[in-house]
């Protein structure tokens, strides 16, 4: 706690005397005005993909940006929603627990806690380091930002595969200004936002923002009735999945120092207090005689036949849940943020700093069954410190930024598995089990520091050159300790230690350690061909480090996987026509992947393994404002990937569940518990997870005037190709091809800005998987996205 004083009172000093980072101005306000359509949700925005303010059109990166109005108008309200409309952008979210992005194919799957993504997440321009910070409320937004491909030049930490930046409403309006926003929808879910800002006195502003949201489960807990099989009824967990429960703020507080000086002071917090969650539906299980699941020779789950019940194998529906034990999420953040730009004339110099804290404690029934197979308990302490310094010019023909960037990490937390997957531990443990959990203790202390530049040289009145580069240095070490445990087994009650990273650093020296130095770079050359089309190619190289794989039980060279490197060639195109009503944007890019850090349940345990891989692919975005009236946006993409070489299941444990279940072709019953050996050792050519062949969104809207004021109805979604939600491809974790269609009806007030709109998501009610993980003999279990919901948001603005 007093480290955790020390640190804030040094940020809150820093950003106070030192100045330090760059808020939005009001200038970025007036530029975002400059739009190239004459409808509302297609207009050009600006954007600060290059981090300066530039016209999104006139950006030679592929990149996809939506205004604050423009969410609004979508319905979008949490930070996982936006990806139906940004091409070759998908999610993975079974819970806020933890979020997934994948961006052309390039995600991070495994689910435990120490690890980053690839595709990295900033906030108010400070990277958020874990995947467990990232899910949250949206609101009183300004912009949303996703640039694909490698962002490692400017951006840095591991943005690999591309980046998404939420930025916030700031305090950059003097005038008096807000709105409060209330809104409810089936599943009783409600939630109440608004915002407030101005100026306190000459020089000095403010803005404080909050949302608090609550709804019901929408995957229901059921019974099952196994009295045919001489079970009784098994009684369920009683705790609907899919609920919300919490509440954010934040507040930003700004400073004119100088004329040319700004400084930015930033408190965020959020929380999810008591949310149901942690549990499954179960689904593509055909059953052998021993009681498992078919599998392919790979081990993994072959089936398409759908949710059914675990028990009797009867159908059942993807919004009903079978588990037994109630599941939980409590998770507190705290970010304090100060920034500074600083405009000496002939350069500008911008400083961030940011401290984030995030205390998670999380549970689930990882087996969707009505028994104890196998059971999942998480907790994490994470603290990061983050520092930006750069210095930026333009003097016309040469625009140059450089800065160097430092990042401090620390996670403390456990990893506990119980049931099926550590049965084989507990008996070269234990001689035998009862029901044995292996928790995993690990403390990771992680610095990273970098130097950056960038430049744009205007090589003629048409032609321009960008060339930019990054060398970047990580040192992380990990603590770790695997303890089994197993109390209700009488002939060994107490917990033993099975091994420690010093054991696995005893069988290859140094893998408790990760030192690694590597640069990232890009050279574009863009080419203004008139003054409304814009043709760009560029290379780009991006790196991720490396990390480890916690499992309960893994061999000391598989524990530390190696760091990733991905080359991107990219080629585009940006353009406006009929009279700029029109904008089209179009990229074709080709992926060459060294070390693609893949994620692979090798025996039934979660690893990280390094493969070769490639993807080639293409999209295409079109933003039509023929009128006041009708606006339209249509986007559409194509890919095509593989990936080298993955290790299959290769041997995965089971306990025996019924006394003599008989053989099957891969598992053999040793007395008590079943080991299956699976043939094929490796799998090869498998296309990257949430990266469908084709996919499709598209937005229509039409707005007319009436009863004093504006009438607006639209339409929007997304269509998928067939997918595969995970890198080893297994027939029971494909996503056949589906669509998502929403609705909206608005009415806004013209004096008073007033709105109420009735929305419908998922209006034609589809089924589709948010999340599956194929677990071999023990089946797939999945959270299906919700059903058709509606409801009704009322906002109502005041001041400015």
């Amino acid at each position: 706690m007093r480290m955790h004083n020390v640190k804030r009172a040094l940020l809150l000093s820093a950003c106070a005397a030192a100045a330090l980072p760059l808020c939005a101005h009001a200038q970025d306000e007036q530029a975002s005005q400059n739009t190239t359509g004459t409808g509302g949700i297609a207009n050009a925005i600006v954007v600060t993909a290059n981090k300066r303010s530039e016209n999104l059109q006139k950006v030679p990166i592929s990149v996809s940006a939506f205004s604050g109005e423009q969410i609004d108008r979508l319905g979008i309200t949490d930070t996982t929603q936006v990806t139906q409309q940004i091409p070759s952008l998908r999610v993975n979210s079974w819970s806020p627990n933890l979020t997934i992005f994948s961006l052309r194919g390039i995600s991070q799957s495994n689910f435990t806690d120490n690890l980053e993504a690839p595709v990295a997440v900033y906030q108010d321009n400070a990277y958020i380091g874990s995947m467990n910070a990232i899910s949250g409320q949206l609101f009183d937004i300004k912009r949303v930002e996703v640039l694909r491909g490698p962002q490692g030049t400017l951006f840095g930490r591991n943005a690999t595969g591309g980046l998404i930046h939420y930025l916030s409403e700031d305090a950059s309006q003097s005038e008096f200004n807000g709105y409060v926003q209330g809104e409810y929808g089936r599943f009783n879910d409600w939630s109440v936002e608004g915002a407030v800002g101005g100026g306190l006195a000459e020089n000095v502003r403010i803005r404080v923002a909050a949302r608090v949201q609550q709804a019901d489960g929408y995957i229901k807990s059921r019974d099952t009735d196994a009295t045919a099989l001489g079970l009784g009824v098994l009684k369920g967990s009683g705790q609907d999945l899919g609920g919300k429960d919490g509440w954010a703020a934040r507040v930003n507080l700004q400073f004119d120092i100088t004329p040319d000086a700004t400084i930015s002071l930033w408190y965020k917090h959020a929380e999810d207090n008591h949310v149901a969650t942690g549990g499954y539906v179960f689904e593509n299980c055909v059953y052998l005689d021993n009681g498992y699941c078919d599998t392919d020779a790979a081990g993994l789950s072959d089936a398409q036949n759908g949710v059914i019940n675990g028990v009797t194998a009867e159908p059942a529906s993807p919004w009903e849940h079978f588990g037994e034990r109630p599941g939980r999420l409590d998770r507190v953040m705290n970010s304090y943020q100060g920034q500074l730009e600083w405009d000496f004339g002939g350069a500008t110099l911008t400083t961030i700093t940011n401290y984030l804290t995030m205390d998670k404690q999380y549970s689930e029934d990882g087996d969707a069954l009505p028994l104890v197979v196998v059971n999942v308990d998480t907790g994490v302490d994470f603290k990061q410190f983050s520092q930006e310094v750069r210095l930026s010019g333009d003097t016309g023909s040469f625009t140059w930024q450089a800065g160097a960037y430092f990042l401090d990490m620390k996670y403390d937390g456990n990893h506990a598995v119980t049931g099926a997957p550590i049965l084989d531990l507990a008996l070269a443990g234990n001689g035998g089990f009862s029901q044995p959990t292996v928790n995993q203790l690990y403390k990771v202390d992680s610095q990273n520091w970098s130097v950056f530049a960038q430049t744009d040289l205007q090589l003629t009145e048409q032609l321009s050159l960008t060339v930019g580069g990054r060398y970047s240095k990580d040192d992380k070490s990990i603590d770790y300790v695997n303890v089994l445990s197993d109390p209700t087994y009488a002939p060994q009650p107490d917990p033993i230690v099975l091994f420690t990273d010093r054991d696995l650093a005893a069988v290859v020296p140094g893998v408790n350690r990760d030192k690694y130095g590597d640069w990232a770079a890009r050279v574009s050359l863009n080419y203004q061909a008139t003054p409304d089309t814009l043709l760009f190619a560029s290379w780009n190289r991006g790196i991720k480090g490396g990390n480890w794989s916690l499992s309960s039980n893994i061999a000391a060279q598989d524990f530390r996987h190696r760091p990733e490197t991905l080359n991107s060639f990219e080629a585009g195109f940006k353009t406006s026509l009929l009279d700029r009503t029109l904008r089209l944007n179009g990229t074709l890019f080709h992926y060459i992947y060294d070390d693609y850090q893949a994620f692979s349940l090798a025996a039934g345990v979660p690893h990280v393994f390094n493969s070769d891989a490639h993807s080639t692919g293409a999209e295409l975005e079109a933003f039509w404002s023929p009128s006041n009236r009708f606006d339209a946006v249509l986007g559409a993409t194509w890919q095509t990937s593989s990936v080298d070489s993955i290790p299959a299941t290769d041997v995965q444990f089971g306990p025996e569940l019924f006394p003599g279940a008989p053989d099957s072709q891969y598992c053999t019953n040793l007395g008590g518990v079943f080991r299956c050996d699976f043939p094929q050792k490796t799998i090869e050519g498998a296309e990257l997870p949430n990266a469908p062949r084709f996919s499709f969104n598209y937005l229509l809207r039409y707005n007319f005037d009436t009863a004093g004021g504006n009438v607006a109805a639209q339409v929007d979604g997304v269509w998928y190709d067939d997918q595969f939600l995970e890198v080893t491809n297994g027939l029971g974790s494909l996503q056949k091809a589906y669509n998502v269609t929403n609705a909206s009806l608005s009415y806004q007030h013209a004096a008073s800005g007033i709105t109420v709109t009735a929305w419908g998501r998922n209006v034609f009610d589809k089924a589709y998987r948010a999340y599956a993980l194929n677990l071999g003999i023990l089946g797939v279990t999945s959270i299906y996205a919700p059903p058709a919901t509606y409801g009704v948001t009322l906002k109502v603005p005041f001041g400015g």
